[in-house]
């Protein structure tokens, strides 16, 4: 693949070309424009680690897209060779042998909170919380992605050949220029995967409906929590007529339909999300569910009322840990959830 270059246009038609760039600086500094702004490298993708020990070594950066897949991404400060292509291949495979519960979602959760990333304490719950209708399992196979200034010939003959064979592999590459005393960054997709393309396979892991509720029901009944649960679920159920409800495999989702599409009201947990023994109940309070005022009033309402942040503020969440603490709590909850659904607006379709 030819290099980037930009040229700038004259008002006579002539053309100049900007001055490329390359060097130590801007190669320390792709790193970091990256984690500060991950949207460069794909849409939605939400970073969960950085320099991630594998047995492989350390994946440079960790992500799960927007379909909750993950994404490795191998970063190199100079053009991507032969050795990039292997080094991913070796920490995306060490990845996809762990048990997705057992092993790889407390690792995410150990390693997350360094080098700029968000510490995600609970990757289950952070998971199940982002995408309620996915198992954890829906994590893998991971994809991958290569990223550098630039790539030689051998390294995208194997990149091609890896994703003709069915690995769902991407390459980006980025170019350095200097225009009017300010640094520039271009962008280029060397080889770009349609991840919803039935070309790519993947193996199925998504559990059905019925799975799912067979796995909510074993777990409450191994911790106790069976008839507390229920009473919660139709309280809540009760108290918001205008939604639907969705059931994982630790939590039932309470769905609001606004504007054709279907958005998370709330949710109420089983187990031992944030240190919690028994249930909580989480209320998604992100900006783009509320206008401005209404977003205040709720935050407002949350803290007088005990609920907790979470997510950087978009979900607020309290825990029911018995009976007892339930009955004292359901005349606030159930207020405070009806309050949320009357203040919710009619959310932009996606």
């Amino acid at each position: 693949m030819d290099e980037l270059s930009i040229w700038t246009l004259q008002p006579d038609g002539t053309a100049e070309a900007v001055k490329a760039v390359s060097g130590l600086d801007l190669e320390n500094r792709l790193e970091e424009t990256l984690v500060q702004r991950p949207n460069m490298l794909e849409p939605d993708i939400q970073l969960v680690g950085r320099q991630t020990p594998t047995d492989g070594g350390p994946s440079d950066l960790l992500g799960v897209d927007r379909h909750g897949r993950l994404v490795v991404f191998e970063l190199k400060r100079e053009r991507l060779t032969r050795d990039a292509v292997t080094q991913c291949i070796d920490y995306a495979s060490a990845l996809d042998a762990m048990d997705p519960e057992e092993e790889l979602a407390p690792h995410i959760s150990k390693c997350s909170g360094t080098h700029r990333i968000e510490k995600i304490p609970d990757f289950k719950a952070w998971y199940e919380n982002h995408f309620d209708e996915n198992e954890l399992s829906a994590l893998l196979p991971p994809r991958l992605v290569l990223v550098g200034l630039g790539i030689d010939d051998r390294a995208e003959r194997m990149a091609r050949f890896l994703q003709a064979g069915g690995i769902d592999i991407a390459v980006l590459t980025f170019y350095g220029f200097e225009h009017g005393g300010e640094t520039l960054l271009a962008r280029q997709v060397e080889i770009e995967v349609e991840h919803d393309s039935p070309s790519i396979p993947r193996r199925r892991r998504y559990k059905t409906a019925s799975e799912k509720r067979q796995d909510l029901e074993r777990n409450l009944s191994e911790r106790g929590l069976s008839d507390l649960f229920e009473n919660i679920t139709q309280a809540l159920a009760t108290a918001l007529p205008s939604t639907n409800q969705r059931t994982g495999s630790s939590s039932i989702g309470f769905i609001l339909r606004q504007g054709g599409r279907e958005r998370r009201i709330c949710q109420l947990w089983a187990g031992d999300g944030n240190n919690y023994k028994g249930n909580y109940v989480h209320l998604d309070t992100t900006a783009e569910n509320y206008d401005a005022d209404a977003l205040l009033k709720i935050e407002q309402r949350a803290r007088d009322s005990g609920w907790y942040s979470m997510d950087n503020g978009n979900r607020v969440g309290i825990a029911i840990e018995n009976t007892e603490d339930w009955e004292q709590k359901r005349p606030a909850i159930v207020e405070f959830l009806k309050e949320a659904v009357d203040l919710r607006r009619k959310a932009p379709a996606p």
